[in-house]
């Protein structure tokens, strides 16, 4: 038996923070390997049906595992072999918490995912009910067999009882907060004030709601473990009960019962039971008994060794035999299943009565039943800034293209700015300004306002204006409003604050939000202002995070900049990279310009080219250090280099007489494809270099800073050269001035790499996103 197992994380690592997903990953492909079955694991973030095709055609597996129900829509027609998906995380409960007003579109996407597979994995009992009654109103016939099979996480069980008691008495807890884990009032409960001596409580992952715990931030896994193995006493999993709670499968649980902790966990929780009947801890219905139970733990020690001792009997019950052995059962004979509809209502259509709703869900669902409507279509509404034309700057190039893109592939596109007056509809690669109804605009609020609240939360005025969505409804009204006109399915939130606007527009319109990351926008704020208070830097970051977590995906620009988003809370199934782009088909088309007649160039001497909006403080930054550093030590090489540097608002007092400085240009093709080399000093700044893929679409060798690349799949001595000395750095470009030959190769290198991100191809992965989504 030969199974392949696909997944959208990287495989699972112990010198690196671990998610759940490539946690059970892991564990399922070890039971099944020690059982004699043979796992081959591949990832990829971006399956599609083409991609999986190829890798089943390649691996030629007996059957397909798929580690998120979500690639089951991504799976090619008519699939050759049986397919398993693990739903060991209730899904759909998690969103409803999120949207609950969207919950029945999403529980219909599920079950329409899930009839495209033959086995589906859940962790306990109560989950493997909820998926049955789904299947059963969905139409499914369930008399002969039913396609769900309980397989919980397997535990590696440790060698012996703990046996460690000491003081003080180490609490382990992790995670972070969602709408449907609120450990408010419960972290705090375990802190006595008489007993804060004896007593820790410490946190791993993003921070709890006030909670005093000593912080580990997202630490590796064996780091993580090696925590629990050797310094902890009890593991925490508590958090108020609700219907999610009631289904879930925490993986925390599992690394508490390698370690052997004893476990102290809310009596809502499916492992409550177990934990009774084995005192494998204490299963408690509120904070005051929580607090209680950690008491007792401090205060006897032969009790919180008889907690360890049942601790470990259930980590036997969790042994990867007995949690695989329904799974390993099915294997035995793995079957295609055909699924047969009855003539149940289809889950998502209004029943004739509604039941037991919760009183969110009512009371949301009273207030916006009025103007909520389910906007079905393909188009895309845009949230962003307004400053896009023109498009000086790689925001605007970035967002402006990706428009173009969509709208050629075929969907309906619109931006929606701080304007309140138009919109921008993108018509034959065109942006028309489209009028917004008066009435619109009186529910928005006064920029003044937005500003004074920007202000009074202490955040900083640099960049105010990207905030202003967190404050102003009227951005999301805006979208919604210009989404119903279009058919949009999708919101498209550019930068942070616009993704409010987005959950606005889902709110009212239904369909899916998107956040588009430019930076990791926290950092960036960091490193660009001075004295950047620590309180507003942890607000920045929270909203950041928070606002991600409530996106059904978010996208980022670069690797780096999506692990750094995961290890400050991202939840990782939710984004996906997606680079920058250029537009490769104006740069083949243009004809170099007339240096020296366009800018009064000496024709007779080298041309470096460098450009940005330099009212950005790491360009201007950048710009003087080759007014001050790299053309005199070129100069000094015996290299009259000139430097023509492109971009708004160049500072008013450069005076050299090597240097242009031309201000923005409608076309930066063509003077850059008539440059001899590019230079990019930069030392701060975030996101992708956009200004390097210009560069290499114009075939200019580069030679850049290790910051001035970052984001891109570059290597040093293959697309480009990278120097982080000044000496270097001038070094490096006189030695390519001089050499012909390795000038015409990196060039050639880099106009490669370009190829491989037009703005087509990034507009179409963007598309194959939402079609995941909607």
């Amino acid at each position: 038996m030969r199974i392949l197992h696909l997944t959208e994380e990287a495989p699972f690592s112990p010198d690196s923070p671990a998610s759940g997903n490539q946690l059970r990953a892991d564990r399922l492909q070890r039971g099944l390997s020690a059982a004699g079955i043979s796992v081959v694991h591949r990832w990829h973030e971006d399956w599609n049906a083409d991609r999986m095709a190829e890798c089943i055609g390649e691996e030629r597996p007996d059957c397909l595992m798929l580690g998120y129900w979500q690639l089951a829509e991504s799976l090619p027609v008519d699939c050759p072999v049986p397919v398993i998906a693990d739903c060991i995380a209730p899904r759909p409960l998690e969103a409803h918490f999120v949207d609950p007003l969207a919950t029945g579109r999403y529980i219909q996407r599920y079950i329409a995912a899930l009839d495209r597979t033959d086995l589906m994995l859940v962790g306990n009992d109560r989950q493997r009910s909820l998926l049955g009654a789904w299947l059963l109103a969905a139409g499914d016939d369930l008399r002969r067999s039913v396609p769900i099979v309980e397989v919980p996480m397997p535990v590696e069980p440790p060698e012996r009882a703990r046996d460690d008691h000491a003081l003080p008495l180490i609490l382990a807890t992790g995670g972070r907060q969602w709408p449907w884990r609120v450990t408010e009032g419960w972290l705090e409960a375990l802190l006595p004030a008489d007993r804060r001596d004896g007593i820790e409580l410490h946190h791993f992952g993003s921070r709890p709601a006030q909670a005093e715990a000593t912080e580990h931030g997202l630490a590796s896994w064996q780091d993580w473990q090696r925590f629990l193995g050797q310094r902890a006493h009890v593991g925490v999993e508590l958090a108020d009960a609700n219907f999610e709670r009631q289904l879930a499968q925490p993986f925390r649980i599992a690394s508490f019962l390698e370690a052997g902790l004893p476990l102290l966990v809310n009596d809502c929780l499916p492992i409550a039971e177990p934990v009774r009947e084995l005192d494998a801890g204490w299963a408690v219905e509120s904070p005051a008994r929580a607090r209680a139970a950690v008491i007792e733990a401090l205060e006897d020690p032969g009790r919180w060794r008889r907690k360890a001792a049942g601790a470990r009997r259930l980590a036997l019950e969790f042994d990867a035999e007995p949690c695989l052995r329904p799974l390993l059962h099915w294997l035995e004979s793995p079957r295609k299943r055909s699924v047969r509809r009855g003539t149940a209502p289809v889950p998502g259509s209004r029943p004739a009565v509604e039941r037991g709703p919760s009183l969110t869900g009512m009371l949301a669902r009273s207030l916006l039943k009025p103007i909520r409507r389910e906007v079905e279509g393909e188009g895309v509404v845009i949230v962003s800034r307004s400053d896009l034309f023109p498009t000086d700057h790689g925001a605007a190039v970035k967002i402006v293209e990706t428009a173009r893109g969509l709208a050629a592939g075929g969907r309906p596109v619109a931006v929606v700015t701080a304007d309140r007056g138009r919109y921008w509809a993108v018509e034959d690669g065109r942006f028309v300004a489209r009028s917004l109804p008066a009435w619109l605009r009186l529910l928005a609020l006064p920029e003044f306002v937005s500003q004074l609240m920007h202000k009074l939360r202490g955040l900083p005025e640099s960049n105010a204006f990207l905030y202003w969505p967190l404050y102003d409804p009227g951005y999301g009204l805006r979208a919604a409003w210009v989404g119903r006109r279009i058919g949009a399915s999708v919101a498209l939130a550019e930068f942070p604050a616009f993704a409010q606007a987005a959950r606005i527009c889902r709110l009212l319109n239904a369909g899916r939000a998107v956040l588009a990351e430019h930076n990791v926008e926290y950092l960036r704020l960091a490193e660009q202002i001075d004295g950047l208070a620590d309180r507003a830097y942890e607000t920045l970051k929270r909203g950041e995070i928070g606002l991600g977590n409530n996106m059904d995906a978010v996208v980022c620009v670069s690797d780096r900049d999506r692990s750094q988003l995961i290890a400050d809370g991202l939840e990782p199934y939710r984004s996906v990279t997606i680079p920058h782009g250029v537009d490769l088909t104006a740069f083949e088309a243009a004809v170099g310009a007339d240096l020296a007649g366009d800018f009064g160039l000496d024709s007779r001497r080298p041309v470096l080219a460098y450009h940005g909006t330099f009212s950005y403080p790491p360009n201007r930054q950048a710009l003087m250090v080759l007014l001050e550093e790299l053309l005199p030590r070129l100069h000094g090489m015996g290299h009259a280099v000139q430097l023509l540097a492109i971009g708004s608002e160049a500072p008013v007092a450069v005076d050299h007489p090597d240097v242009r400085l031309p201000g923005s240009l409608p076309d930066l093709a063509a003077p850059l494809k008539a440059c001899d080399l590019a230079v990019v000093p930069l030392v701060s700044g975030g996101g992708t270099r956009m200004k390097i893929l210009d560069y290499f679409a114009a075939g200019l060798p580069v030679v850049s800073t290790t910051k001035g690349c970052e984001g891109l799949p570059v290597e040093d001595g293959r697309q480009l050269l990278i120097r982080d000395d000044w000496d270097a750095f001038a070094q490096a470009v006189a030695e390519l001035l001089e050499d012909d030959q390795r000038r015409q190769a990196l060039g050639e290198a880099g106009h490669e790499l370009a190829r491989s991100l037009s703005w087509q191809e990034i507009a179409g992965r963007y598309d194959r996103l939402f079609r995941k989504l909607t």
